[in-house]
């Protein structure tokens, strides 16, 4: 499929719809063997993998507070905040990573995505890492345009907080100029994007050579979550999970046996395939075309 497509597609459209395609197959091929989409990647390393509740900056520092505490209540041991109106105000932002920072306490943890659409250049995103780095986020993720290779370079090497890239990132050798080239410590593959499990396995083996962690983007459904936990169990170093906190039916409703949080946790699939069954009902009902 990428080959009779490299004319028109490489990225974009063709290797979202390329990595459904090869999603959808692995998991058939589990039905069909009667084993988890992991075990056929070629191990299944971990039973759960600790989520992190993904969410959007509030406006203002109490409602950070609030929002902190709600998800620390639900369970979650790891918070990440993004987009939002984070960019708009660089006190402002100080201001709000610490009230999260203040309400989580020390032993969570809280990951900050900056938001790629916010134009920086290499030393802006040097000072708003700098800035945060006292309020310890486990990661600052998108920093810069997700093309900026040598500008994510610079940043990396610059600071001491891990920094994070990769949703937007597509083919394994989109991902290797991640590694070699931008020199980020983490990865973010996302598995509806960057060419579905076949890829992502290759991205998994080139982060273990190059000793930097794979955390999967998986803000979206019940679906992508399995798919990424599968990943995840895949993997020796599996750290976190991305679990998106929105109520929508597209992200709850999609699956008949939704993904449940328990102990902070996400349990891997243990069914054949992906372990998830997709509603049809819910597909029916927002179809378009």
């Amino acid at each position: 499929m990428y080959r009779g497509s490299i004319y028109y597609g490489r990225r974009g459209v063709a290797i979202q719809a390329i990595s459904a395609i090869d999603i959808a197959l692995w998991d058939i091929c589990g039905k069909f063997y009667h084993q988890p989409v992991c075990v056929l990647m070629g191990a299944r390393w971990h039973e759960k993998i600790r989520a992190y509740a993904s969410t959007l900056f509030r406006p203002a520092p109490d409602a950070m507070r609030l929002a902190t505490q709600r998800y620390l209540d639900l369970g979650f041991t790891a918070i990440k905040f993004g987009w939002g109106v984070f960019g708009e105000d660089s006190r402002q932002d100080v201001k709000l990573v610490e009230a999260a920072r203040l309400a989580m306490g020390e032993r969570n943890d809280l990951l900050i995505d900056t938001g790629w659409f916010v134009e920086r250049s290499p030393k802006q995103a040097i000072q708003v890492v700098q800035s945060l780095e006292p309020y310890r986020p486990f990661f600052i993720e998108e920093i810069l345009h997700p093309e900026d290779y040598d500008g994510y370079r610079r940043v990396a090497e610059a600071v001491s907080t891990p920094i994070a890239c990769g949703e937007q990132e597509a083919t394994e050798w989109g991902f290797r100029d991640l590694i070699e080239r931008a020199r980020v410590d983490i990865l973010q593959p996302d598995l509806t994007r960057c060419g579905g499990l076949t890829v992502a396995r290759k991205i998994v083996h080139m982060a273990e050579r190059a000793n930097v962690l794979v955390i999967p983007h998986s803000w979206s459904s019940d679906l992508l979550t399995a798919a990424s936990l599968h990943l995840n169990a895949f993997q020796r170093r599996a750290v976190l999970v991305e679990f998106n906190t929105a109520s929508g039916p597209l992200s709850r409703d999609l699956c008949r046996n939704p993904i449940r949080l328990e102990d902070g946790c996400l349990a891997v699939p243990s069914g054949p395939g992906l372990g998830v069954e997709v509603n049809e009902e819910t597909i029916a009902k927002y179809r378009i075309a």
